[in-house]
């Protein structure tokens, strides 16, 4: 917007022609627009004045009618009615609806008075000049890295996609990471959110696969290569179809194998035909088969077709009345059969027999190669034994970078609380012990998840202190467990860990998102009375904590997902939390859209009363339906595996949009009834953060080149958002 526009047609203010101290107020706040600050612009038409408050982005456009509510407010504004929205039947609103942030307009009361409009005025610059120098707000503020990675645990253990790629954004610009360690973390991050193609699509994916990678991360592209290329002829159990299909692995994907035993068929799988691709050795395929074996002995008898005709060309041995005499059998030099073990691949056994001989210098940094190739703790602790005694740690080769660095690496791999596992974690929080490094996901993704009995008695045993540690410090050992809390017997932990965002009286982006996320996990997985209570009471404190002008909406999300469960269960505490959230909103109301007030209606009227008074919306030329008015004859399908989020979106709509044609699934998988509605909505719209992978993509093969509304983040309001903007 330029000043042109704005002091154009439809205003009869001409800036030039006011008084010059009015004329220079004008000027600073057009340069502090174009400064992306608040500003104002006054505007008269038809003798009526009206102010126009501009933000640069919705969060703040938010908070900015909070502070006009307490500044100007009822006394001199319509804007306790209107709420600062534009009139669309005004061709210079029209204009200015169509910014990416339309500005806020209230009109001056009461009309032609002019000590209103002094006041006003004079109002308007002194809350823009507060609001130009006050210090930066959490909102903006600088985090640690330790902080966003705590945030960026929550959002991939609640699956959203908004918030975890905003933490990568914020980890980039803050430059603590190098750009090798920002893409392993962002491949870490996508195959958290099961997102394959953006792994395919990463700028730094060929500078990766040229890099020596921790394990972790192979085993993640691996994955991503068995999702592309290889699921679908696996499934077939047709090995010659699987043989097919990974001849068109392109060569760039063909490194990506480990000498770590494979533990999920799709690293066996990757691992065995990347081998066979190369001619690995009979052995070598052999020991992969035994891999498949231990989780699958068709598969394995599978992959055994595959180099089985190989064997049978090699030659057979000679009867005994024809085998000449055997020559004395020459034991290889050490270093020989270890470089021979190391070309085959075969680095376990390639440190066994080093370990067996006199401890060199040379042995040792090469067995230190190996061992990188393997990161496995035992064997590193061994192999580091070794080193120490060949003196290669005390005298290491200046001008070998490679054995230097291998020896940075082996003091890096046995650091104590890289080995800690999660039951060490569990320990050192209840000790108070946990280094700010045990939450960084390079440590921590390749431990081994416990199961849901060991989380539970380990959350049980936290004391009050421990219990705050999980909640400023749990994000990655959410996004490590997330299925256990979403799981049907999940109602006990997502209680505890409630009670953990709590006692911890955190507020941060990724503790909101993960405890909607824990609500709804809660609401489904059929909680008796007793634990319903407790988390309610939990989330009292939570939404305590973390209200505020800016996330109003997300606490009625929370309201929402807290009182899904049956209406009868639990419904004092329903109650009482339904009046404390509408406690804490009540100062920052003006901030929630006209669908929270409808959400907050039905959520009343399920606990069967009523919105106070002063939530109403009392303009009767407000229409609370705009938004959503392009909805009117369509058919709309919500898709989500969280049902309740949908169903209350549902709900709002149909108060709304009266006759609306709205309509909620939750499949797990294809079916008739998904694949007609993938294929004839006229509006479908999938929310990622709670969508199974081979859902997706069902739906997206039925739903052909039509339009797919993709939600990345949990809750009705983000929905309702989406719609909105279309």
């Amino acid at each position: 917007m330029v000043a042109e526009e704005f002091f154009g047609e439809g205003n009869e203010i001409d800036p030039s022609r006011l008084h010059p101290e009015h004329e220079t107020s004008i000027d600073n706040w057009l340069e502090a627009i174009k400064r992306k600050q608040v500003a104002f612009l006054p505007r008269v038409a038809a003798g009526r004045l009206y102010w126009y408050a501009f933000a640069p982005t919705m969060r703040e456009q938010k908070e900015l009618l909070t502070l006009l509510d307490a500044w100007v407010g009822p006394t001199f504004s319509d804007l306790p009615g209107r709420r600062g929205r534009l009139y669309p039947q005004d061709p210079f609103d029209a204009a200015l609806a169509s910014e990416r942030v339309p500005p806020l307009r209230f009109e001056v009361l009461p009309r032609g008075s002019g000590a209103s409009r002094d006041e006003v005025r004079q109002t308007l610059l002194v809350l823009s000049k507060l609001v130009w120098m006050r210090p930066r707000s959490e909102f903006d503020a600088p985090r640690t890295t330790i902080e966003v990675l705590d945030d960026l645990g929550h959002a991939l253990g609640a699956g959203d996609r908004r918030i975890a790629l905003a933490c990568l954004r914020e980890l980039e610009a803050s430059a603590d990471l190098d750009q090798a360690n920002l893409a392993f973390l962002r491949i870490r991050v996508y195959a958290g959110l099961g997102d394959t193609a953006a792994i395919f699509a990463d700028q730094d994916l060929e500078h990766v696969l040229q890099l020596r990678r921790p394990i972790g991360i192979t085993r993640q592209l691996q994955t991503a290569v068995y999702d592309r290329y290889l699921a679908s002829a696996d499934n077939s159990d047709d090995a010659s179809a699987l043989l097919a299909a990974a001849g068109h692995i392109p060569t760039n994907l063909r490194a990506l194998t480990t000498s770590r035993p494979a533990t999920t068929r799709p690293s066996v799988v990757v691992e065995f035909m990347l081998s066979l691709l190369r001619n690995a050795s009979t052995t070598s395929l052999e020991r992969l088969a035994g891999q498949a074996e231990a989780l699958s002995p068709s598969l394995a008898d599978s992959l055994r077709l595959l180099f089985a005709p190989t064997n049978a060309q090699e030659p057979q041995p000679l009867a005994p009345a024809e085998a000449p005499i055997a020559a004395p059998a020459t034991r290889p030099e050490p270093d020989a059969e270890i470089h021979r073990l190391v070309e085959e691949g075969e680095f376990a056994a390639a440190i066994n027999v080093g370990l067996a001989d006199t401890p060199t210098p040379g042995r040792a940094a090469l067995l230190l190669a190996c061992v990188r190739e393997l990161e496995d703790a035992q064997i590193a602790a061994d192999v580091a034994a070794f080193v120490d005694a060949s003196g290669l740690r005390e005298a290491p080769p200046e001008n070998d970078v490679i054995v230097r660095a291998d020896l940075g690496w082996l003091e890096g791999f046995l650091n104590p609380q890289r080995s800690l596992g999660w039951l060490g974690w569990f320990d050192a929080l209840q000790a108070d012990i946990l280094s700010d490094g045990a939450t960084d996901f390079s440590l921590t993704s390749e431990w081994a998840t416990l199961d849901r009995s060991t989380v539970a008695n380990r959350l049980a045993s936290l004391d009050d202190e421990a219990l705050a540690r999980l909640g400023d410090h749990g994000g990655a050992f959410m996004a490590a467990h997330s299925a256990l809390f979403s799981g049907a017997d999940g109602a006990e932990l997502c209680e505890r860990v409630l009670a953990a965002f709590a006692v911890s009286e955190k507020n941060s982006v990724g503790l909101r998102v993960q405890t909607i996320a824990l609500l709804e996990c809660l609401a489904a997985s059929g909680p008796g009375s007793a634990i319903l209570t407790s988390a309610l009471e939990w989330t009292e404190v939570i939404i305590d904590a973390a209200t505020s002008a800016v996330t109003a909406s997300w606490t009625v999300d929370v309201l929402q997902a807290a009182t899904t469960s049956p209406p009868a269960l639990a419904l004092a505490a329903k109650s009482r939390l339904f009046y404390r959230a509408l406690d804490v909103l009540r100062p920052v109301k003006s901030s929630l859209s006209l669908a929270d007030i409808e959400g907050l209606s039905l959520v009343a009227e399920e606990l069967a009363t009523s919105l106070p008074d002063d939530f109403q919306v009392e303009n009767s030329d407000v229409d609370p339906a705009a938004p959503y008015r392009h909805l009117r004859d369509a058919v709309v399908v919500l898709y989500s595996l969280t049902e309740p989020s949908i169903t209350r979106t549902a709900q709002i709509l149909r108060r709304l949009v009266p006759g609306i044609d709205v309509r909620t699934t939750s499949e797990y998988d294809g079916s008739q009834q998904l694949a007609a509605l993938s294929a004839n909505a006229d509006v479908f719209v999938m929310v990622a953060a709670s969508a199974k992978h081979a859902a997706t993509n069902f739906i997206k093969d039925h739903r052909g080149g039509l339009p797919i509304i993709q939600v990345n983040s949990r809750g009705s309001s983000a929905i309702l958002r989406e719609l909105a903007e279309g």
